[in-house]
């Protein structure tokens, strides 16, 4: 009968209270309600047609009630979900899934409702690691202050979580003094909670962070022999802190002797931190790993040449690799053998059966010994080129990928061809290539090789094995590189000494050596070639273009100096003038564009690095161009 709902309530209504209402007319005024606030100061009507003023007072109480209904929302779901979800356990699942939607609010305020009559402390934890999470270092203290009011007690996760999340913050320095505070309050209070050697490990992290030495050695010294027992991961933080704060930016702008010695303080420190790691090692109480021996050897890195030569007694120590000296010939047969080497600088390492006999601590493997890997591959490899003890990579590659099956990756092997170009050997360098993968190989791999046949220009073979590096890198690379190819016109021009020794005759040793240069030249114009084309659209002030331009450039000085030094027979300079002239129009042309862009626009005079240009050459050339404009006059 009645179909709609203000209709069927007026009639029930009517029932209840059968008194009729006076009909309202248009004399009688109208009341106008305001909110309870403002009753206090307002009339409660006015006169009919008299406007009435609105403040935001007025309209306050109107988003208070809207705040106020999504509040009881919220409330009656919260409570809703409460009456399905009685364990602990499907509490937390719940609120972890609520997080994982960013829905913060209602994950707070179903874990503060179930807070009145049960224990939820894994709710209050996906609380708080949610807000430092999201970098809200003060919301995730506040939510722990919040949750020992409710007399929900912290677990041991409760304070990995805090610790782990100060060591993300972007704020160090606060991260800090709340982590150091909390730690000490854990200390001191008579609780049941105290520090293990977990949050131990992530306050120390959290200092790391701050570069907070001091800090950070205060909350070492707290450790024990019990709960706060240290690990690798304690000393490998420490170690890791020392070297870091020695390299931070602060330290460009000191003097080298400032910085020479605050990097000695650092290694005594760290040889202090070493010397407690290997007692404990051979006590059986702490497993060396490789990240904490590469953390060591690091520091040592930052020394001087003994510091630096030490590394090789370092990995000799904890991984069992043994090196090329004479003491490897004493074989330490006897206990005289042993205390002969006492006060030199090799540190002689403990036999492996009876470091894996004593090891006690849990989850200790079956090996004794650090295993070694890519990180500590690399790390030796740098202790050679530091050393300049190169003939020693033969041997400790072998090692390392045969005998240890170290699969190496991109950085060993640049990190290989570096050492191969301090002791310039390019033909190891070419040999190592070859091996190397393709999908490792990059363009700063072939800039090194070609680097190490500049340094080895007294090689009469280097230009050969320059010309297989440009070979292999056409053949890896899908682009060449054209600051490599820069580096194989210096390797034709320095690889000229022996040329002038060996011949009697000076001419023609120089023929010789501008036959070199004209191989260089056309060995590297298919690359140049291909390169041009694929930049052929790209503007004149693209990088790309700019590299090409002064590749042409090189290339336009190496073909100047060769036809007018005659140090190249009469057929093959009238093969060469051509390509001459047409890298100078793509110059010209190139210059030309530049300046319509900039009309300020001015060639920088660019000297060719290990060329040995005279001034004559140039003046010649230009005399050679202007001739035939005057003659024409």
């Amino acid at each position: 009968m009645f179909t709609c709902k203000a209709c069927l309530r007026r009639a029930f209504a009517s029932l209840i209270n059968p008194s009729p209402r006076p009909y309202r007319t248009s004399t009688i005024p109208r009341p106008i309600y305001v909110s309870t606030q403002s009753r206090r100061h307002k009339t409660t009507y006015a006169e009919a047609g008299a406007p009435v003023e609105t403040t935001k007072q007025d309209e306050a109480p109107g988003k208070d009630l809207k705040l106020q209904r999504v509040s009881q929302s919220q409330d009656w779901a919260a409570q809703k979900q409460l009456q399905y979800l009685k364990d602990p356990l499907y509490i937390a699942q719940h609120v972890s899934k609520t997080l994982e939607k960013d829905n913060f609010e209602e994950a707070a305020l179903v874990t503060r409702k179930a807070s009145r009559n049960t224990k939820v402390i894994v709710s209050w934890n996906h609380l708080i690691d949610y807000q430092l999470r999201h970098d809200k270092l003060h919301a995730g203290i506040k939510l722990y202050n919040e949750m020992k009011k409710r007399a929900q007690l912290p677990n041991a996760q409760t304070f990995t979580i805090i610790f782990r999340g100060m060591a993300k913050s972007s704020h160090p320095k606060l991260a800090v003094s709340e982590a150091v505070k909390i730690y000490n309050t854990m200390l001191t209070s008579t609780s049941r909670m105290k520090p293990n050697t977990i949050h131990m490990n992530a306050v120390l992290q959290v200092c790391a962070k701050a570069q907070d030495i001091d800090s950070m050695f205060s909350i070492a010294a707290t450790a024990n022999d019990g709960l706060r027992a240290p690990n690798n991961l304690t000393y490998t933080t420490i170690l890791n802190a020392l070297q870091a704060s020695v390299n931070k930016p602060d330290y460009r702008s000191l003097q080298d002797f400032e910085v020479t010695k605050a990097k000695t303080r650092v290694i005594q420190q760290a040889k202090a931190v070493w010397q407690e790691v290997i007692s404990k090692w051979r006590a059986g109480s702490v497993i060396i790993d490789e990240e904490l021996v590469c953390a060591m050897g690091r520091v040592l890195l930052l020394g001087d040449y003994y510091d630096a030569d030490s590394l090789e007694a370092l990995v000799e120590q904890t991984m069992m690799i043994p090196r090329d000296d004479k003491v490897e010939a004493l074989q330490l047969k006897s206990p005289k053998d042993t205390e002969s080497l006492k006060g030199t600088n090799i540190a002689v390492p403990p036999p492996v059966k009876a470091v894996s006999q004593k090891i006690q601590a849990p989850g200790a493997p079956a090996i004794g010994h650090a295993l070694p890997g890519n990180n500590s591959l690399s790390m030796i490899l740098l202790a050679l080129e530091r050393t300049g003890k190169t003939t020693k990579i033969q041997k400790y590659w072998d090692i390392f990928t045969k005998e240890r099956n170290v699969v190496p990756d991109a950085d060993n092997w640049h990190q290989l061809i570096k050492v191969l170009r301090r002791g310039k050997n390019s033909l190891k360098t070419v040999s190592y290539l070859r091996d190397m993968p393709a999908k490792l190989m990059v363009p700063k791999n072939f800039r090194t090789a070609m680097s190490t046949c500049i340094r080895d220009n007294l090689n009469r073979s280097s230009f050969d094995h320059a010309t297989e590096v440009l070979e292999i890198m056409q053949a890896k690379l899908r682009l060449p590189d054209m600051q490599v190819l820069q580096q194989y016109l210096r390797v034709a021009y320095a690889n000229k000494r022996h040329f002038v020794e060996q011949s009697k005759d000076e001419q023609a040793g120089m023929m010789a050596w501008g036959k070199q240069i004209a191989t260089a030249l056309d060995n590297i114009w298919k690359p140049y070639m291909i390169m041009s084309r694929h930049c052929e659209n790209d503007g004149p002030e693209s990088d790309l273009k700019q590299q090409l331009i002064a590749l042409a450039r090189k290339m336009i000085a190496a073909y100047d100096r060769v036809i007018f030094s005659k140090i190249v027979p009469p057929e093959v300079e009238e093969q060469i003038k051509p390509k001459r002239s047409g890298l100078n129009r793509v110059v010209v042309r190139h210059f030309e564009q530049m300046r319509e862009i900039d009309p300020h626009f001015r060639l920088k005079d660019e000297e060719d690095e290990g060329e040995d240009f005279t001034k004559q050459f140039r003046q010649r050339h230009h005399k050679s161009e202007k001739r035939p404009a005057a003659e024409g006059r």
